[in-house]
């Protein structure tokens, strides 16, 4: 058999390429669909959950830079209301990326007592972070901290770990960057796929530490 001439092989691979188009965009505005009335942008209206989850994000000097400290100040506002009661802070904590030891510093050094924080060093990923908070720290109802472009795919996730949760989309620039928007766009749509051929939360909840139980407080 011959070989397809390269006009042939072109234009397969532009109807690849715009099929792939077309399933992030719909995979996206599927998402964004099912976060509909779960995204708030002002921290008054939220409703009340137990916990406030905050992923982890860029650290400067050993301390929260902007983006994540806005994440952190959206959390303090929720627990300062009465509207969550602890705080669990995910991320990674290396000596290259301390994100948990700054986050955990940043709450008690703005008064958040440490028995209301729950640090997870294991939440490499917004998917790691959902998985880990349902199934080792067992939060079943949350309200999530992250930026607005982030919001959709955050609450996506969480519920997909099986936690009734709603989000603080803290208002950024950064849905203005098309590089960005196009990196998120692309990171949503694989939380669809993953989501469905991964283990979720079941397989963490063996190693749940009772202490870290939300139903114990």
């Amino acid at each position: 058999m011959a070989a397809p001439s390269r006009r042939t092989a072109l234009r397969i691979a532009g109807a690849m390429a715009v099929a792939a188009v077309a399933a992030v965009v719909g995979a996206n505005a599927w998402v964004a669909r099912e976060a509909r009335g779960r995204v708030f942008t002002d921290v008054a209206s939220v409703p009340a959950r137990s916990v406030a989850i905050v992923p982890g994000a860029r650290v400067h000097g050993g301390k929260p830079f902007a983006h994540l400290e806005a994440r952190l100040d959206a959390a303090l506002a929720l627990y300062r209301a009465g509207q969550v009661k602890a705080i669990l802070v995910s991320g990674n904590d290396t000596a290259a990326s301390p994100e948990v030891t700054a986050m955990r510093t940043w709450l008690r050094d703005h008064g958040v007592p440490e028995r209301d924080i729950i640090a997870d060093a294991g939440g490499s990923r917004t998917r790691e972070t959902m998985n880990r908070a349902a199934g080792l720290y067992d939060v079943r109802d949350a309200i999530v901290c992250t930026q607005d472009v982030n919001a959709a795919r955050s609450e996506y996730l969480a519920e997909q770990a099986g936690i009734d949760a709603v989000v603080v989309g803290v208002p950024s620039q950064l849905g203005e960057s098309k590089r960005y928007a196009a990196s998120e766009a692309v990171r949503t749509a694989l939380a669809i796929l993953e989501s469905r051929v991964r283990q979720g939360p079941s397989a963490l909840a063996g190693q749940r530490a009772q202490t870290a139980l939300i139903a114990a407080r």
